[in-house]
């Protein structure tokens, strides 16, 4: 049954990579891989990889990787990356990481001011030596008084004495039942960096990196992993990716993501998935790093034939894919399995898979 199962669930995904997708976007994929440190290497199949490309050749060619989902299998691991040529909302989180920036300077703080030489899509800030990728909102005050969030902007560029911010769509309060404001972003707007900045998610592979990393960030919120575990449980995704876990912090209306990896701990923008910061954190390592993270929920699994059949439902209709429909094609399409309890392993698994998911690789 598991065999027929994975048959038609590939079937399925080729047809619909071949049929459905646009020509910018494709999925390609690689099941069974028991080396996690080598899989940026090894050819791919499906999509426009075809057996012929690794994951660094797509990425020679000009592919971006729009979102990555990992899951277990017996015999290893199966990878599903999702790559396109339209431009993605990415940083250069390795880049980052290398870089000669202190690690342990980023302020939680909000940072209030005025936005000048305001353009269509970007504006200035006169403070500089800030993270590319933080974020922050634009605040409009009506002449009565009155105050209303109208754009989210990221830092794009930054030097000593200034920066460059660019503008998003406000979507931190969204709600379908009221109108959406019409007002634009214009000069002297006020910009407020690290909004929430101090409201953030945890995610660590074992209860003592969980429990040093709360005590040492005393002054942020954690939102509890075990609620983000009720979620992927009640979704029935055992490894969350990229988007699921930037559209949870949206959902909770957290600003950062904290991400324990081996004897660090990065911070994340959650608009962008930025690094902004690294800090060392000293705790006892286990043999064993729990996936997808320290919880106290457990079973969380999904099933293959519940994954198709809800592929076709939700693919009987094209206006889905391309209409008002606010999921991408990879929420829609891609569909792993784990079974119960499958969700602990080898620590090289919980570090890849979190590399990967940052760019660190």
């Amino acid at each position: 049954m598991k065999q027929a199962s994975t048959k038609l669930f590939l079937a399925i995904l080729a047809l619909f990579t071949t049929t459905i997708l646009s020509a910018q976007t494709t999925v390609c994929y690689k099941k069974d891989w028991t080396s996690p440190s080598t899989i940026d290497k090894v050819k791919l199949d499906g999509g426009m990889c075809q057996g012929e490309a690794s994951f660094l050749d797509m990425k020679k060619k000009g592919w971006k990787l729009k979102d990555i989902r990992i899951t277990s299998s017996k015999k290893g691991l199966n990878y599903q990356y999702i790559l396109t040529t339209k431009t993605v909302l990415r940083f250069d989180n390795k880049k980052f990481v290398a870089s000669n920036v202190t690690p342990g300077t980023l302020t939680f703080n909000t940072i209030k001011t005025q936005l000048t030489n305001v353009t269509k899509n970007s504006a200035i800030i006169n403070i500089g030596n800030l993270r590319v990728g933080q974020s922050g909102i634009v605040i409009k005050t009506y002449d009565d008084g009155q105050k209303i969030i109208i754009a989210n902007a990221y830092v794009e560029a930054t030097n000593d004495t200034a920066s460059k911010v660019k503008f998003l769509r406000f979507e931190g309060l969204k709600q379908n039942a009221l109108p959406n404001s019409k007002s634009i972003v214009q000069e002297n707007d006020t910009l407020i960096l690290n909004y929430m900045y101090d409201k953030s998610l945890l995610i660590a592979p074992s209860q003592d990196a969980f429990i040093v990393t709360r005590a040492k960030f005393r002054n942020n919120t954690f939102l509890h992993s075990d609620i983000f575990a009720a979620k992927l449980k009640a979704d029935r995704e055992p490894l969350p990716s990229k988007t699921t876990i930037q559209k949870f912090a949206k959902e909770q209306n957290l600003g950062t993501i904290f991400i324990v990896i081996s004897n660090k701990v990065y911070i994340i923008d959650s608009k962008t998935f930025a690094v902004l910061d690294t800090f060392s954190l000293a705790y006892n390592y286990l043999d064993t790093d729990r996936m997808p993270f320290y919880t106290r929920i457990t079973g969380i699994e999904e099933s293959m034939i519940d994954s198709v059949w809800k592929s076709i439902k939700k693919l009987s209709i094209l206006k889905d894919l391309f209409g008002d429909d606010e999921r991408s094609e990879e929420e829609i399409l891609l569909e792993g399995e784990m079974t119960k309890d499958e969700i602990v392993n080898k620590n090289d698994i919980y570090v890849d898979y979190y590399k990967t998911i940052l760019g660190l690789k």
